[in-house]
């Protein structure tokens, strides 16, 4: 039976997985692909998991046990640990599997008696690995959700290497082309490191699919009208994806599908203005609000989002046009319709950057008239939300908006606090690295509480200096510093909450401390 272009990718993937172990002395397998092609590698790493009703390996799986580890990475101390507790949180979550394997779920793991270590974590992998022989190989997936600092985590797996990984464990690390981390490692042609470049295009997989499939209907053309249109703007030159756009827009208008014009229209501008064209792109634009208000008055559920939509990419051409004056319109337009749909997160980008075209143009008391209402949105949100949206920005643009050189001042306490950050971080990965063989949780511990509460006084310090100098400005100034203050917390701007991440067991650490 003939299988999809998925099954075809993944069934790839697991004849790659395949060809590494079959290499007993490889150890680790750095597989670079596209990020297009993350999904597919998930869906490879879910599919590992699976088997049949009598306990054995599903069809397309490797008879290995994959344990995805997608813990962030901010220094290596706290990343070890985390990898510790998740290990040991996925055992305690598998009891059930292993018993119906026949296997007694009493492997003994606590991670707080172990040091936090990339040795430390590779030694429970073999201890996992050797205590029960239903796993094939144990698989560690390292793939860090956010890298803070690419070196040293690169530092870390390397570390992670040297600790020598057990005959029944592997390591396995996804590395993206766009962002990549592991150059350094892929080219060092270490003996027990395997790179392989993934050819995984997620566009190709989608044409491919679409092209199995029998084209049944209106639906079905357009639907590889639109394919071919994706794959054009992805890979293809301006000129072909406007002879592509044309076909498509004349089956949707034939059609009677306004908020497919829509679709059509708005992917074309795209690639305008990827290509500077921006008379183009704004005319795109206008033409796809023309179909989305069609969609919108004929009751079109996404209707309001599609004008929406439009505004913002109009807003957008003219500026890379040179043109703030004329995009601040469609700022204030967006501001308007975001406010009626609503959706507040929008509604406050489309205040932030109609403040910012106010400025541009020259106009700041317009500009600072328009863009306070975006507090207001922010209050309405919760508390935790705000600093996900770009209000935080948008805040502090104001404040240099009302008294430039004293925002400009606060800002430099902002980098001058960031950088230190950056090389205290350094340090703590070099210290983690010195104490990578030693059994002493204890001092792992002390040197991370140490950096921590260095940390919290750097702050401190630097968010005494920057509230002194906000204080001593014009009253307009110390108002919006305040108000912001009440919405993103007493740490801003300095440093945003959570951006100081607590060492654990602190007072334990520190009673350990006196104790000694």
């Amino acid at each position: 039976m003939a299988i999809n272009p998925v099954q075809r990718r993944l069934a790839e993937l697991l004849q790659h997985w395949q060809a590494f172990i079959d290499l007993p002395d490889k150890r680790l397998l750095l597989w670079q692909a596209p990020d297009s092609g993350r999904r597919l590698l998930d869906c490879f790493f879910e599919m590992q998991r699976h088997e049949d009703p009598e306990g054995q390996a599903a069809s397309g799986t490797s008879g290995d046990t994959f344990i995805v580890f997608e813990a962030p990475f901010e220094q290596a101390i706290a990343y070890s640990r985390a990898l510790k507790e998740a290990l040991a949180g996925q055992y305690a979550a598998s009891h059930d599997e292993l018993r119906r394997a026949g296997q007694t779920p009493d492997w003994r793991f606590e991670p707080d008696e172990a040091p936090d270590t990339a040795a430390a974590f590779v030694r429970a992998l073999g201890s996992l690995a050797g205590h029960h022989a239903v796993f094939g190989h144990l698989v560690a997936v390292l793939s860090p959700s956010v890298v803070h600092d690419d070196e040293a985590w690169a530092a870390w797996v390397e570390r992670a290497l040297q600790a020598g990984v057990p005959e029944g464990v592997r390591l396995l690390v996804p590395d993206f082309v766009e962002v990549p981390r592991l150059e350094r490692l892929a080219a060092a042609d270490r003996p027990e490191v395997l790179v392989q470049a993934l050819a995984l295009d997620a566009w190709s997989v989608a044409q491919e699919t679409f092209a199995q499939e029998p084209a049944v209907g209106p639906g079905g053309v357009f639907r590889n009208l639109l394919t071919g249109l994706f794959a054009l703007a992805e890979k293809g030159s301006a000129e072909q994806v406007l002879l592509k756009a044309r076909d498509a827009l004349a089956f949707a208008r034939q059609q009677g599908w306004p908020d497919q014009e829509v679709a059509v229209r708005l992917l074309t501008a795209g690639v305008m203005l990827k290509e500077r064209r921006c008379d183009e792109a704004v005319n795109h634009y206008r033409h796809a609000r023309t179909s989305a208000e069609t969609a919108r008055a004929a009751g079109h559920p996404a209707g309001g989002q599609l004008v929406l939509q439009s505004w913002f990419g109009e807003a957008a051409a003219l500026l890379a046009a040179g043109q703030p004056r004329e995009a601040a319109p469609c700022y204030e337009a967006a501001e308007r319709l975001a406010a009626e749909l609503p959706n507040p997160l929008l509604r406050i980008e489309a205040l932030r950057m109609g403040t910012f075209c106010l400025a541009r143009a020259g106009d700041t008391r317009a500009a600072l008239e328009f863009g306070r209402p975006a507090l207001d949105v922010g209050e309405r949100l919760r508390a935790t939300s705000r600093p996900m949206t770009t209000l935080p920005l948008h805040c502090f643009e104001m404040l240099r908006l009302i008294e430039p050189e004293r925002a400009g001042r606060i800002e430099a306490i902002r980098h001058e606090f960031d950088r230190e950050q950056a090389r205290r971080r350094a340090l703590l990965d070099q210290q983690a690295a010195a104490l990578e063989a030693s059994s002493e949780v204890a001092e792992l511990r002390r040197v991370e509480l140490q950096h921590f509460d260095e940390g919290e006084a750097l702050q401190q310090q630097a968010q005494e200096r920057a509230d002194r100098e906000a204080a001593a400005g014009e009253a307009a100034f110390v108002e919006l510093y305040t108000q912001s203050q009440g919405l993103f917390g007493p740490s801003w701007p300095v440093a945003m909450p959570g951006a100081i991440t607590a060492a654990p067991a602190k007072a334990e650490a520190k009673a350990e401390e006196a104790a000694a």
